[in-house]
């Protein structure tokens, strides 16, 4: 029996716009309004801030992105595709992105928007509700707003076997 490789995070190019737009596609329209799909469109042709892929056998299987907004933290156009949710993808993402901020900058907090069908993930990592707005996204989907404290993601991080600190979700 072969192991799973570990999915791959890189940077975003230019040659994944394609992939990354099946992905956003898989997930309509449970997770993303339709509307949402030009504006997808226009942020690929110049993604702000760290935009990443997750590639998994040589595919491209996730995306999402994070940057800084007066001074803090933000997390973008995240999302996995259809046929990998539940496979620890999006954890591995978001990992990588709240550490990305937090490692590389002196941000207290990271923010995001994200729906109701999804506000049960970033919960489990430590993101609380500080807003919501029934239908914010479209129809059947609200925006939630969530935001989660260094201190709160720090304080999560268990000591390895080693005596290292590892990452939440690691």
């Amino acid at each position: 029996m072969t192991a799973t490789p570990r999915p791959q995070i890189r940077p975003y190019a230019a040659a994944d716009r394609a992939a990354c737009l099946a992905i956003f596609r898989s997930n309509l329209p449970r997770y993303f309004d339709p509307s949402e799909l030009p504006e997808f469109e226009d942020f690929l042709e110049r993604p702000s801030g760290d935009y990443v892929v997750v590639e998994q056998d040589g595919l491209v299987v996730a995306c999402g992105g994070c940057y800084l907004r007066e001074g803090v933290g933000r997390l973008s156009w995240g999302m996995v595709s259809q046929q990998h949710h539940r496979a620890s993808l999006g954890t591995a993402l978001l990992v990588w992105r709240i550490n990305h901020l937090f490692q590389h900058t002196e941000t207290p907090e990271i923010t995001i928007d994200t729906s109701q069908h999804t506000a049960g993930f970033f919960a489990r990592h430590g993101f609380r509700t500080t807003l919501q707005v029934a239908d914010g996204f479209g129809p059947g989907i609200d925006r939630v707003a969530m935001s989660l404290r260094r201190e709160d993601w720090l304080a999560r991080a268990q000591p390895s076997p080693r005596g290292a600190t590892a990452s939440p979700g690691a």
